[in-house]
């Protein structure tokens, strides 16, 4: 096991020492609290597990197709080519948090990076997946995200399968691949802690009634976002687009069967922005909404009912379908109870489920790492008056993991978190 280096309270950059952060979650609000920070001197030392940064941002699809529809993506796009720039910021993927120590203003952190295998001396030329003898490549791009190296997919590549292959380490002109590579840890000593770990999707499967992954044309909305963004477009199993669609909200949201009593706030947002993508690409196509109340979190993208009494081929039907049947053909049928108290059926191409958001995944162990509060429902708590605020002086908190926001929302409170940040080194100085 590897060392990155011992305990650094300063940072030697350009001749200036600057005091040091870590942010834990480098999603729309991790970046955004880092470049917070870096404009106001402090350099930030930003943890992921995954690969790249970007979070669950760079999964979404510009909605635009004719003129903007304000969902937001092109701000996280732009955020993380920023990060990628700052001379302040350094990226730490593959990561996890092994341990924290000490006090407020002087916290001790041990890292633990998984091999990553390509290092950040990759220029992605493109050398190791020409070399590469996989069918469809074992090596390649990892699509949005900083760093913009390779990544090697470890359910094809024959080396980590065991067998006796080495080709893209050996084709790589920068040394930049080592397939022999193992865990490292690093040792940093930070005056502030943010946490921005995001949220988790809500898994389909605890839905069983609404068939996910047994009936061909039912997606989640989140599968939804990455099919726009690989196709450009909704697409069934066949590759043929959609004449009818439906929408079915909360689902995994205001459900205290699920235990998820709380709205997501931005699942109406989101969908109607699919919708008015769907709709820009295909005007012919019919897309039905099935709601229990329509809670946007704001009107930018008009209001649902506005829209349907101007468009015929809107529906909105207010009722929250009991499940997803098959049809004899194949196709997803709705039942749902009509505006009669009437059982009624009816059949559609596709159905995306929009999925709420839930705590990300190990929080609990975070907050008790930290010895931070929580919330009922299982986010980080944060103060009413001050968002960014923890139960624990020197530890900030911003984006989802403190409950369900947007994209801008997000962004606006990891701007926030760097504030209180830097207000609190200043003090501690």
């Amino acid at each position: 096991m590897g060392e990155w280096g011992g305990w650094s309270t300063t940072f030697e950059g350009g001749g200036v020492k600057l005091k040091q952060a870590l942010i834990i979650g480098a999603g729309i609000a991790g970046i955004s609290a880092a470049l917070g920070l870096a404009d106001r001197g402090v350099f930030v030392n930003l943890v992921d597990a995954e690969g790249t940064i970007g979070g669950r941002a760079k999964e979404l699809s510009c909605k635009g197709v004719d003129e903007c529809v304000r969902c937001d993506v092109c701000l996280a796009i732009d955020k993380l080519y920023e990060v990628g720039a700052s001379e302040r910021i350094r990226v730490f993927p593959n990561s996890t948090i092994r341990s924290i120590s000490g006090e407020p203003g002087n916290f001790r952190v041990t890292l633990e990076r998984n091999p990553g295998y390509v290092s950040e001396d990759c220029t992605a030329c493109g050398a190791c997946a020409e070399a590469c003898p996989v069918p469809g490549g074992a090596i390649g791009p990892p699509g949005m995200g900083i760093p913009l190296t390779y990544a090697i997919d470890p359910n094809a590549c024959l080396w980590m399968r065991g067998e006796d292959c080495r080709s893209c380490e050996e084709a790589c002109p920068h040394g930049a691949i080592d397939l022999a590579r193992g865990k490292s840890t690093k040792r940093l000593q930070v005056g502030v802690l943010v946490v921005a770990t995001g949220f988790q999707p809500f898994d389909p499967s605890l839905e069983p009634r609404y068939s996910h992954d047994l009936i061909p044309g039912v997606i989640t909305s989140l599968e939804a976002e990455r099919m726009l963004n690989l196709d450009g477009r909704l697409l069934l199993p066949d590759g043929s687009p959609p004449g009818r669609v439906a929408f079915i909200q909360c689902v995994g949201s205001r459900d205290s069967w699920k235990g998820v009593e709380y709205c997501s706030k931005v699942c109406c947002k989101y969908s109607m922005a699919i919708a008015l993508n769907l709709r820009a690409l295909d005007p012919d196509a019919d897309i039905t909404f099935f709601y229990m109340d329509w809670r946007p979190y704001d009107l930018r993208g008009g209001d649902i009912g506005e829209w349907a009494s101007r468009d015929p081929r809107l529906s909105i039907v207010r009722s929250r379908p009991a499940e997803v049947l098959a049809s004899d053909s194949g196709k997803p049928v709705v039942r749902y109870v009509g505006a009669e108290e009437e059982i009624a059926e009816d059949e559609f191409d596709m159905v995306i489920l929009s999925i709420g958001m839930g705590p990300p995944e190990g929080i609990g162990d975070m907050a008790e790492m930290l010895g931070l509060e929580m919330t009922p429902q299982g986010f980080l708590w944060t103060s009413v008056e001050r968002p960014a605020m923890t139960s624990r002086p020197g530890v900030f908190a911003s984006g989802c993991c403190t409950g369900p926001k947007d994209i801008e929302e997000s962004a606006m409170e990891g701007v926030a978190a760097a504030g209180e940040a830097a207000s609190f080194l200043e003090g501690s100085r």
